[in-house]
Parts: C-alpha cells; sequence; structure tokens
C-alpha cells in the first residue's frame, strides 16, 4: 500500500521560524506606528477644542499666537517700539514626541494641563537700548479674547537697562482679529541696577495703554 503524505495548509504552520518572527516584528510595528498616529489625532483634536486661541484647522485663522508690534511712551516719556511673539503652546515636533512616548501611570495629582496659559518673548527698543522679556499670561476662558494679567520677566538682568522705565505687568488686556491691548505698568530700574519706587512721584503709578497690530510673517 502506498503512504500519502497528509496534506498541510499553506500558512503560519508552513513558514520557517526566522520568518514568523520578522512578522511578528512587522505586525508589532504596525500596531506601534497605529497607537502613534491615535495619540497624535487625540493630542491635536482635543488642543482644537481646548486652545482655539492657539489652534485652528483653518490656515488662515487669526489667532492670539504669532506676532505683535506696538509704540508707546514710558513713564519719561520716552518713546519706545514694543515687539511680542506669542508662542505656540505645542509644536507639531513637541507633539508628535510627546505621541512616541509610553505613558507612565503617574502619582499624586499627576499632570495638570491649564489651556489658559500662554507665554512668549517681547522685545522694546529705544534710544535707550533694547529690553528682552520672557512673558506668560491667560486668556479669559468667555469668549477667548479677554488677557489676564500679562507678566513680563527681564531675561537677563545682569543687562538690563539702567536708569529705566521697563514694562512691569499688564493688568488687563484684549485681542481680536489684527488687533490687540495691553494697559502696562512699569518698574524703574536705577543707575546702580536696583529698583525703586516713589509714591510722591506720578510716573511710577502711571499706566499705558498700548495697541499692537498683528506682524504678517
Amino acid at each position: 500500500m502506498i503512504k500519502t503524505e497528509p496534506h498541510r495548509r499553506p500558512g503560519l504552520i508552513g513558514m520557517t521560524k526566522g520568518t514568523k518572527v520578522v512578522l511578528f516584528f512587522l505586525a508589532l510595528a504596525g500596531l506601534s506606528w497605529g497607537v502613534y498616529k491615535c495619540k497624535y489625532a487625540y493630542s491635536y483634536y482635543t488642543d482644537l477644542k481646548d486652545r482655539p486661541w492657539a489652534y485652528s484647522e483653518d490656515e488662515h485663522a487669526k489667532l492670539l499666537v504669532g506676532t505683535w508690534q506696538g509704540t508707546y511712551q514710558d513713564p519719561d516719556n520716552v518713546a519706545k517700539t514694543i515687539r511680542l511673539e506669542i508662542l505656540v503652546p505645542m509644536t507639531d515636533d513637541e507633539r508628535a514626541a510627546k505621541a512616541g512616548k509610553r505613558s507612565r501611570r503617574r502619582s499624586g495629582l499627576g499632570q495638570r494641563k491649564d489651556n489658559q496659559h500662554f507665554d512668549g518673548l517681547a522685545t522694546v527698543t529705544s534710544k535707550l537700548g533694547k529690553e528682552e522679556y520672557e512673558i506668560y499670561g491667560r486668556v479669559g476662558k468667555d469668549d477667548w479674547h479677554q488677557l489676564k494679567t500679562v507678566h513680563f520677566r527681564v531675561v537677563d538682568e545682569i543687562q538690563q537697562l539702567h536708569k529705566n522705565f521697563g514694562v512691569g505687568q499688564a493688568e488687563t488686556g484684549h485681542w481680536q482679529d489684527d488687533q490687540l491691548t495691553l494697559t502696562v505698568g512699569f518698574v524703574y530700574t536705577t543707575a546702580t541696577g536696583s529698583h525703586s519706587s516713589d509714591s510722591a512721584d506720578p510716573r511710577y503709578d502711571k499706566k499705558v495703554t498700548i495697541h499692537f497690530s498683528r506682524k504678517k510673517s
């Protein structure tokens, strides 16, 4: 009697061990890529909903982020030009890097998320020289166009201008389309680099409303 070999169905059974390993890693890579894309998309669309002042699917949308420029006179009547750069909370590269990381459980309260917070840079120029600041503040949630207290922090205190009224902080502000306003106070830096104040001198309490226009890129 002639013996016949049982018919083997094609598939994994007939594959070599090396081929199975390759397919396993290909499947794992595909799964990892899918998870990465999902995390990236979730982060992006969450920001679209929660930070409408910073993100939009319309590439021509007018947002708070960007570059603004205005002019004003400080309490010593020195004419100055100020340029603001409001930074996007998370760049595409940062979002991609975040999506590629493994999530870990965090103890305690975990990571807090402030959808109203923004930060950026400010540069003031005048005949006295250049003033450079880091800025940070919050956007009101009512319509996302009111600006809460905006703080100006000198980048390098050693290099800051002396005998000068520098920008302190803005108590109120508003932005809409291509216009932005901030009402700012000032901090005086003496010849020795210290800060001083004089309640009898109205210059120290002076507030100035600065009108900014959007700088086209």
